[in-house]
């Protein structure tokens, strides 16, 4: 949502708490209140947008839109970090309520999700997109050979994905192997640079997919400032570590 609209969404959401409650106080049930106006909120701001989430297709995998904000869980960990700052409701605590959930929904939501990628990906080894997924996760975990190897099932048959070249060629840097990685780093680089680069795509409709993937997205600059990392590994190699090793 473009800022001017959420700014504008804060301010609903403020007036209309102070015309629901005499008391402005801040309270650990304010915060289901304010979640609630919220949604109410966003329902009748974005029709258009909740139709396109109603037509998503059904997944076996963990979704993000099926966070639950109403936990006490959830609320006294909102409440504890903003107890100390606010004592009153007010449009900038409405907009930390917010972004404290949002960020507290996606740790959740990783972790479900990493943990069924890992689940299922063994399971699957003809599947490319699923593998990209597990290289990504994987890659995440610091599981480099692992991630590697996903990487090359999917990136079987295909060499025109710079998101699977670069990211071959990041595990291929974590692993120690640093003129592989220069050359696959190049190999992207050139992908992107004679714009014949093409996203990762899987080939049928499935269950398993999620709605919300996880992915690799690479760019000229990402490639460009690994490549200045290459050489600064391999200048404290030469200069700092063969020394004391002759």
């Amino acid at each position: 949502m473009p800022l001017p609209n959420i700014q504008k969404s804060i301010r609903e959401i403020f007036d209309l708490f102070r015309k629901r409650n005499f008391i402005q106080q801040f309270t650990l049930e304010s915060i289901n209140e304010i979640f609630e106006i919220g949604n109410e909120i966003f329902m009748k701001n974005n029709a258009e947008e909740i139709e396109k989430l109603s037509a998503r297709p059904r997944s076996k995998a963990p979704d993000i839109l099926d966070d639950e904000p109403f936990s006490f869980e959830r609320t006294f960990e909102i409440y504890k970090q903003l107890e100390k700052k606010y004592s009153e409701i007010s449009p900038e605590l409405i907009q930390r309520v917010f972004e404290i959930n949002s960020q507290l929904a996606w740790e959740n939501f990783r972790k479900k999700y990493d943990g069924y990628i890992l689940n299922i990906y063994h399971n699957h080894p003809n599947d490319k997109y699923i593998n990209y997924l597990a290289a990504v996760v994987l890659y995440g975990q610091k599981n480099y050979k692992e991630a590697l190897k996903c990487i090359n099932i999917a990136s079987a048959g295909i060499d025109s994905s710079a998101n699977y070249i670069h990211l071959k060629g990041l595990c291929f840097m974590q692993l120690g192997e640093l003129e592989a990685a220069r050359t696959y780093f190049y190999q992207a680089l050139f992908l992107i640079e004679l714009l014949q680069d093409i996203q990762p795509q899987f080939n049928k409709k499935s269950d398993i997919y999620p709605n919300y993937p996880i992915g690799f997205q690479t760019s000229a600059d990402l490639i460009r400032a690994d490549l200045k990392k290459l050489d600064k590994i391999e200048n404290i190699f030469q200069y700092e570590m063969l020394p004391l090793i002759d």
